[in-house]
């Protein structure tokens, strides 16, 4: 099921956070932490979406949970 939502231009960026806030907030704090967490592919240092364990370097999966990164 797709749901569209039609904002005037000035109000998309405001009613994005709020749509963000909305799912983040029904989230357990873990989770959120999970989903509010990006990997920058150029850092030497990053944080698992998936199980928040630090990562060095630059490995195809996450060494804790097997993710893949790359």
């Amino acid at each position: 099921m797709t749901l569209a939502l039609a904002v005037a231009g000035a109000d998309a960026e405001r009613a994005l956070r709020a749509i963000q806030e909305s799912f983040l907030g029904a989230l357990e704090p873990e989770a959120r932490a999970c989903a509010e967490t990006a990997i920058d592919l150029d850092s030497a240092e990053n944080t698992c979406p998936a199980c928040t364990a630090r990562i060095t370097g630059s490995p195809e999966r996450c060494p804790t949970c097997g993710l893949r990164i790359r």
